[in-house]
């Protein structure tokens, strides 16, 4: 039984194997087309498929314009308690304050279900695998016996350093979502421009529009030979949504640059990132130093 057991949420966007080898417990959000329901608990365990969701997405109107919600107060007492099962402490680590209300619910149903345990709520200031990552690094910690004290310190000494970018085809559906923050300023590009954004102080902020997906993707492609020498963490992770050509040779690029051993994970994301992005875009998240300059080819 270990110290401390990871509680997260259903936007970590981290793979079933992630979930397994290291006992992460994850609480549901919910995605609604209209009256429909559906349930993202991480990246391969939903009630919608991606393909299923993409198709819905292209039939939608103002008025079923996906939406999501964070889990219901049930469902995150269900999380504490498969994890109270592993562990005498939890570490709960959630989507950004500033974009969702998922910490304070998770907040109160600490206080008010569980009063005597041993729970601790962490803000991510990220969002998808960027608070994945996160989760990640905790629960290997508490994997290998770590105290409770020495986990939160090292979340603490790491989320400055976390970093989440997004590319995005554009960026109506973080602004019908009510999500865009300081990347406004990106709507008014010029068409046929691909816009690029991150996650800074727990929203999202601009960073490059590129003019068609070759100067896309040679930027990436330095960029992400650029990010392998700065991880702080052994972990990258990649996801996407429609963009197979582009992200394998982002993932072939780490492959070839990868000189200290950093675990690349690649996969498509789950359904709710679409919800944010919209049908077509990509998610990089690692640890470590950034400079938006690095994105400039």
């Amino acid at each position: 039984m270990n110290k401390v057991a990871i509680v997260t949420d259903g936007v970590c966007d981290i793979s079933q194997a992630m979930i397994d080898e290291y006992d992460i417990t994850s609480a549901p959000f919910r995605i609604f087309f209209g009256d429909e329901v559906y349930r993202t608990w991480y990246n391969e365990k939903s009630t919608i498929s991606l393909e299923e969701f993409c198709s819905k997405l292209a039939t939608t109107t103002k008025d079923n314009f996906p939406k999501t919600s964070i889990p219901s107060p049930g469902e995150i007492a269900l999380a504490y308690e498969e994890a109270l099962k592993k562990a005498d402490s939890i570490i709960g680590i959630f989507l950004s304050a500033a974009m969702s209300g998922i910490v304070q619910a998770a907040q109160n149903a600490a206080k008010t279900i569980f009063p005597d345990k041993d729970i601790t709520i962490f803000d991510s200031k990220h969002t998808m695998s960027g608070t994945g990552i996160q989760a990640l690094e905790a629960a290997k910690m508490a994997k290998a016996g770590k105290s409770k004290e020495e986990i939160l310190a090292r979340l603490k000494s790491l989320n400055p350093r976390v970093r989440t970018i997004f590319v995005m085809n554009d960026l109506n559906y973080l602004y019908k979502g009510g999500r865009i923050g300081r990347a406004k300023k990106l709507l008014g590009s010029a068409f046929n421009v691909i816009p690029t954004v991150h996650m800074q102080d727990g929203i999202i902020n601009p960073l490059k529009a590129f003019k068609g997906n070759n100067a896309l993707s040679e930027n990436l492609n330095a960029f992400c030979a650029k990010i392998m020498d700065q991880c702080e963490t052994n972990d990258v992770i990649i996801t996407h949504i429609n963009h197979h050509e582009i992200t394998q040779k982002m993932y072939k690029t780490m492959k070839e640059t990868n000189s200290n051993g950093v675990n690349i994970h690649y996969s498509e994301a789950s359904p709710i990132m679409g919800v944010y992005t919209g049908p077509k875009s990509i998610c990089i998240s690692y640890i470590g130093n950034f400079d938006k300059s690095w994105l400039m080819k």
